[in-house]
């Protein structure tokens, strides 16, 4: 495993001790670590939305692919009222 240095602002700081000293983390390594993998995974979701938005420009959705997308949406937002 590498080691690195890096500069926090002192309110980055106490955010990080805080969540340290709260239980969140059993160390200040283990919460950068963390944050980490969520940068990570953030970086993962962008890359398939643009994947979506680029197959969906190259090919757009017929007149009925988007009745039906629009009727599933309402079905699911009268499922959660």
């Amino acid at each position: 495993m590498s080691q690195i240095a890096v500069r926090l602002t002192e309110g980055e700081l106490r955010l990080l001790d805080s969540a340290v000293a709260a239980g969140a983390f059993r160390s200040r390594a283990e919460a950068v670590r963390a944050g980490i993998r969520l940068l990570e995974e953030q970086l993962r979701e962008v890359r398939v939305g643009d994947s979506y938005r680029a197959a969906y420009t190259a090919t757009p959705l017929t007149v009925e692919e988007t009745r039906v997308l629009d009727a599933a949406a309402g079905l699911a937002g009268d499922a959660l009222s």
